[in-house]
């Protein structure tokens, strides 16, 4: 039995709503950006926009297709395939979590959240599940999962800009990666949910993509092109492998993962995949760290859950160090690293 009911939708779907701060931080940090890009190398953003353009061009078309997607009721039936209404908590909770891997993988990040968050919230009521537990493990799954299509992150298109790389080769280096980074997350999250009891009662809620979210793109747009303009020779990670996925980590989950994103110049296809893993997986590691997060925070709220910093950073850090090795180990088995 589907888990998504045809409740009238209470929850905008786009990334900003009346409500929220987020538009208005977003927007502020890409007029201070772009100032300062048209003080400092003015010459330099016509270009950077021009190189950005092509990846929230992209986003833009993910979204418009998720929204033609979620008409025709292509996540409605995923949902009711990956979810059962009988299921044990543990095997509910998996299920939600693999689904929305799966959004996140196949579709994108931000339309991940949106459609998988609602779902999340009737499967809690239903299995008798923490929201707010499930809220957390929701966002760190979407984003861990963010990496196995050039289009599941736009911070993974902004890094392709710079070192190129074909989609089937892209997608013969991830496939195995984002499989065993998916079995870790969501396996240790399913036993964490699992051995919680239930949260307080939460709303109904119902969130659905809309190609207006494609606007709330523009800020971000000015602001990773301005970003670009600033720092035209970017920033290249040091070290080896190891040593470029900590700091890119702590760099994406610090500033947040799309300025992160716009900032690195990878060296190399080794560079390019660290840089990819970071901007996907260290946003785990705190609130700010990616916008979908607080996406997700954003739903969970409105519904009457609350999803914990505290609680989400340290998930992230405990998860994160094991998604990053198994990720390199999916990578050295694919040659994706040779």
């Amino acid at each position: 039995m589907p888990t998504v009911t045809s409740e009238k939708p209470v929850i905008s779907a786009r990334i900003a709503s009346p409500l929220d701060r987020l538009p208005v931080v977003l927007w502020v940090a890409a007029v201070i950006l772009t100032a300062a890009a048209t003080c400092l190398r003015p010459q330099a953003l016509p270009s950077a926009a021009r190189a950005t353009l092509g990846p929230f061009a992209t986003l833009a078309a993910i979204i418009a297709g998720s929204v033609l997607a979620d008409r025709l009721g292509v996540f409605r039936i995923l949902a009711g395939l990956l979810i059962r209404e009988r299921a044990p908590r543990a095997v509910a909770a998996a299920s939600v979590l693999a689904f929305t891997a799966v959004v996140s993988g196949l579709a994108n990040l931000d339309v991940a959240v949106v459609v998988a968050m609602p779902v999340a919230l009737q499967a809690a009521r239903r299995h008798r599940i923490s929201a707010g537990r499930l809220a957390v493990a929701l966002a760190v799954t979407a984003n861990a999962a963010s990496f196995l299509l050039p289009t599941s992150n736009i911070t993974s298109l902004l890094l392709l800009g710079r070192v190129p790389l074909p989609p089937l080769a892209y997608v013969r280096g991830s496939w195995l990666a984002w499989l065993l980074v998916v079995a870790v997350t969501v396996g240790s999250l399913s036993l964490w949910l699992a051995q919680a009891g239930p949260g307080p009662e939460t709303r109904a809620a119902r969130a659905r993509p809309s190609v207006r979210a494609a606007l709330d793109l523009i800020p971000m747009f000015a602001a990773a092109s301005a970003i670009r303009a600033i720092l035209a020779a970017g920033l290249t990670l040091r070290g080896g492998l190891a040593a470029q996925l900590i700091a890119g980590s702590a760099l994406a989950s610090a500033l947040n993962n799309l300025p992160a994103a716009a900032a690195l110049r990878p060296a190399g296809t080794a560079g390019l995949w660290a840089a990819i893993l970071a901007t996907a997986i260290g946003p785990g590691l705190l609130l700010t760290g990616s916008v979908a997060t607080l996406i997700c925070r954003r739903i969970a709220r409105d519904a009457g859950a609350t999803l914990r910093a505290w609680q989400y950073t340290a998930i992230g850090a405990v998860l994160a160090p094991a998604q990053l090795a198994v990720a390199v180990v999916g990578l050295h088995l694919t040659s994706a690293l040779r």
